[in-house]
């Protein structure tokens, strides 16, 4: 538990210090050479990575790619594109994360900053300017910035946590259950199976509650590494439901005895820091066009109580297997 912790405060602080570096890149839009090499100068010297454009069309080119500065420097009077033209097209985007744009020219009357705000410039700053409240409006430019990846990264999080169970990272019950509910409204074929630890309380009861659930989150690591297309969702305590769209019912039961020799495996249970042995027993069913999500469903749970009171097994339901990959 301290690693995995240590672990997620080593990558939170790497992100940290990605996107603080990410905001350290700035776009100089600027037809003019001697005033576009002073500016990057002075930017350089504060620390700040800098793109130059000498055109509107170029820097509207820099502006799409993935990698493009946070914050942009532009002119109002450019060749092919000018500041503001370049504002309207940069806010007509329907992007998630915007640039901060400032614009810096010699038009300062108010009409000129009114136009150039309305067409969507963040700030305006009339040439000729003081290094210090270039510095300071950049300051101010770094904290939106900041500030708008925030709310971004916290409304991500929010619709994760919306449709995920925050312990395995699987699917959560409501979520797998509409994703089953959509397979079996279209026509291709499905395969679906329900995957349970065998003696999941007595695991509880040895190692503890928080042992329990790594054992489930590392099932669900171990289906995701063996089949990385398949749709995965925690349906119980002790529960996961997989969905294999355009899987055979001969290759998801194939799938899923291989997920069961693989839990069964000691190096499993050892990689995840338990004690006792963990193994898993699931039921399959296939979707044949006819049957509801429901009737699926109810086949699969009748298919994984036939392998559980074996333990260690595999069935599925329609078919006398005999349990022929059962505990080894």
């Amino acid at each position: 538990m301290a690693a995995a912790r240590a672990r997620r405060q080593g990558m939170a602080l790497a992100k940290e210090v990605s996107t603080a570096a990410s905001i350290m890149r700035i776009l100089i839009a600027e037809d003019d050479f001697a005033s576009r090499i002073l500016l990057e100068a002075v930017l350089v010297k504060w620390g700040y990575e800098v793109v130059a454009a000498n055109d509107g069309e170029l820097a509207w080119s820099i502006l799409q790619s993935e990698t493009a500065p946070p914050i942009a420097f532009v002119d109002w009077m450019m060749p092919k594109l000018s500041g503001v033209d370049l504002c309207t097209r940069i806010r007509g985007q329907a992007r998630e994360l915007v640039p901060y744009i400032l614009m810096l020219t010699a038009k300062g009357q108010k009409e000129d900053i009114s136009q150039g705000l309305d067409a969507g410039a963040d700030d305006y700053l009339v040439k000729p300017f003081d290094l210090g409240e270039l510095g300071a409006r950049l300051r101010v430019a770094r904290r939106a910035i900041a500030l708008q990846r925030e709310l971004i990264d916290s409304r991500k999080a929010i619709q994760y946590q919306a449709v995920h169970d925050l312990t395995t990272g699987a699917l959560n019950r409501g979520s797998i259950l509409a994703a089953l509910s959509e397979a079996t409204s279209g026509t291709r074929p499905l395969s679906i199976m329900l995957l349970a630890i065998d003696d999941h309380k007595r695991l509880q009861k040895l190692e503890g509650a928080a042992s329990a659930e790594a054992a489930v989150a590392g099932v669900v690591q171990r289906v995701r590494s063996l089949a990385p297309n398949a749709v995965i969702g925690r349906y119980g305590a002790d529960e996961l439901l997989v969905l294999s769209v355009a899987s055979s019912l001969t290759e998801a039961t194939a799938l899923a005895d291989e997920i069961r020799c693989a839990v069964a495996s000691p190096t499993f249970s050892e990689g995840i820091g338990l004690e006792t042995n963990v193994t898993v027993s699931g039921g399959l069913a296939g979707w044949d066009g006819s049957a509801g999500a429901e009737l699926l469903l109810c086949y699969a749970d009748a298919a994984l109580y036939a392998a559980r009171s074996v333990g260690n097994s595999i069935d599925v339901f329609g078919l006398s297997l005999g349990h022929p990959q059962g505990a080894e």
